[in-house]
């Protein structure tokens, strides 16, 4: 594919992916620029692999991978050198305008809470992956997903209740 039709694709696709690479980045980075610095590298990540994308699987799949794999190691990298300083308490402040209503915060500050392997799958099936899929994300079965699915609800219906 000639490098221009590659790029074009590429951007389109990008675009319709912007939805769930926001919902990674507002999950696994806690201030705007942090969302910000992890949305370019999720795109930077995706640009580089690109190239090796085998359409095995569907577009949304891949770059779904490519996004966790890299809010993870963000992540990683992000609580090495992590400061609490006015512009990030700033910051987690303005992230209320970043959600429609009280309930969204709600429920992602629950989902932020979970163990990273709990939030990426909740994180899928919410995106409506099925569990043999989010399986294949996780490295599990499909048994063991619709499990952890189930108590992962559990956990975040109480936590929710208890707010």
């Amino acid at each position: 594919m000639p490098e221009k039709a590659q790029k074009d694709l590429f951007i389109e696709k990008i675009r319709e992916s912007a939805g769930y690479l926001h919902k990674v980045t507002a999950l696994y980075a806690d201030c705007r620029q942090d969302r910000e610095d992890l949305y370019q590298e999720i795109i930077y990540q995706a640009w580089k692999s690109f190239p090796a994308f085998r359409h095995e699987a569907t577009f949304s799949t891949w770059i779904y991978r490519v996004a966790l794999n890299t809010a993870l190691v963000f992540r990683k990298k992000e609580n090495r050198h992590r400061t609490n300083s006015l512009d990030e308490i700033q910051d987690q402040a303005e992230e209320n305008a970043f959600f429609i209503s009280q309930e969204q915060k709600a429920l992602m500050a629950a989902i932020k809470s979970l163990e990273k392997v709990d939030r990426l799958i909740i994180s899928l099936h919410l995106e409506g992956y099925q569990n043999n899929e989010i399986a294949k994300f996780a490295g599990i079965s499909k048994e063991n997903a619709a499990v952890k699915i189930h108590r992962i609800k559990k956990v975040l219906t109480k936590k929710l209740k208890e707010e």
